[in-house]
């Protein structure tokens, strides 16, 4: 008997545990809160567990810990999901071990139900000293109530045995009052770095804004007030036609920050790959000084996605490779067709080390001397939209290829 209850309690807390450990996966994987019917759930399994393993003293009278998952979740997740474990747990009761003594049981639980909905609201904003005093109480409570109708039944118990039955649901209650506060302590400290997170990158991109708007303004400012001094014809054209560039480039930055909105999102759309990077290429022809293009692309494959994000996408990492030449080279873009659609853009410019590669896709990266690293940030933000991925390889002063894999269109052309 003597192993037998220390096996049965020891397997009873390795169970909470392990259905700990699963809140606080579901936590990490999905970055939010479990829903009371998660909590509902994950209880459920571990008490089931504790009563299929419960120890038996006498007729009707058994040991186990399924009182622990019990009170983390009445007293963490309020009244609503103490009132379903309770009807859950007597009901295992009833179903696994039988029907002797069950009126005792469904008192013993009902007892401690009101106790713990009475106290739910206080014990979040109580210390965690005070929560595993509160906690051990009700603990020490049901198990003394067990053991004390073991003894009316006569079970045979020993002095050793007794004190396992007390010392070590105890014990196992306070241990898993300490992981729990250690799991809340964690998902809070989440919440409050994300949150500073977020107001970091606030205050970069309204930084980068500022100042990325403010130079092509300020200088378009300065020739409207020379256009007013200026008699000359000319020169006033030259002048206005400069502010004009001032404002297409600061209409070009809100343009790119509006990427990382959704208050612009278009309707999908079935885009034709090739057709879109020939006008692409054609475009950007005026810009490319000494780079060439050379490409190798398929004819009617298509895409589904948004037809000026897939532009913009694409855009931004032939740009970036020309940037990337400022002596010349040669830009190569080429398609692949199997499952999906490969498009590889690959540049013979500077290249990037291994951290810069890691880094690729983050905002304010760039390794350019002048710019804001958004560019790269948006192309990725879109291939992830389009349900694709996007990969980088780079060598030092040999150039980089950038590798974007969509899935393929289904759609019917309809012409």
């Amino acid at each position: 008997m003597h192993d037998s209850v220390l096996t049965n309690l020891l397997l009873n807390f390795l169970f909470i545990v392990v259905g700990l450990l699963l809140f606080a996966l579901y936590y990490d994987v999905t970055k939010k809160q479990p829903s009371k019917g998660i909590v509902i759930i994950l209880s459920t399994a571990t008490i089931l567990l504790c009563v299929m393993f419960s120890h038996k003293l006498t007729n009707g009278v058994y040991v186990d810990l399924r009182r622990i998952p019990f009170f983390l979740a009445s007293l963490y997740f309020g009244p609503a999901v103490s009132f379903v474990l309770m009807i859950i747990i007597i009901a295992l009761r009833y179903l696994i071990i039988g029907s002797s003594l069950i009126h005792l049981v469904i008192l013993n639980y009902f007892i401690t139900f009101i106790i713990l909905s009475a106290f739910s609201k206080g014990f979040l904003r109580a210390k965690k000293k005070v929560k595993m005093v509160f906690t051990v109480a009700i603990c020490f409570s049901m198990t003394i109530f067990n053991l004390l109708f073991g003894y009316i039944h006569q079970a045979e118990i020993s002095v050793d045995e007794y004190l396992y039955l007390v010392i070590i649901p105890l014990a196992a209650t306070m241990i898993s009052v300490m992981i729990s506060e250690m799991i809340r302590k964690v998902m809070m400290l989440r919440k409050t770095f994300s949150q500073h997170e977020k107001l970091r990158v606030v205050s970069q991109l309204a930084a980068s804004i500022s100042h990325e708007i403010r130079n092509p303004l300020t200088s378009s400012k300065g020739f409207l007030q020379l256009v007013q001094e200026e008699r000359n014809e000319k020169t006033q054209r030259e002048f206005i036609e400069l502010s004009l560039k001032g404002i297409d480039e600061a209409t070009h930055v809100i343009e790119e920050y509006l990427t990382f909105t959704n208050s612009a999102a278009d309707k999908i759309e079935r885009i034709d790959v090739k057709q879109s990077i020939l006008e692409l290429i054609e475009t950007l022809n005026s810009e490319a000084g000494q780079v060439s293009f050379h490409h190798e692309l398929i004819d009617e494959v298509y895409v589904d996605g948004q037809r000026n994000s897939f532009r913009k996408c694409i855009g931004n990492i032939l740009l970036n490779a020309i940037e990337s030449m400022p002596l010349g080279g040669e830009v190569s873009i080429t398609m692949v067709e199997k499952e999906n659609l490969m498009i590889s853009i690959s540049d013979s410019g500077k290249g990037m080390t291994k951290e810069q590669i890691q880094r690729f896709g983050e905002p304010f990266f760039t390794t350019k001397d002048e710019g804001t690293g958004l560019g790269m940030m948006a192309a990725t933000i879109i291939v992830h939209s389009m349900k694709g991925n996007i990969q980088v390889e780079s060598e030092l002063n040999r150039g980089t290829t950038v590798f974007i894999e969509l899935d393929k269109s289904l759609k019917a052309d309809t012409g």
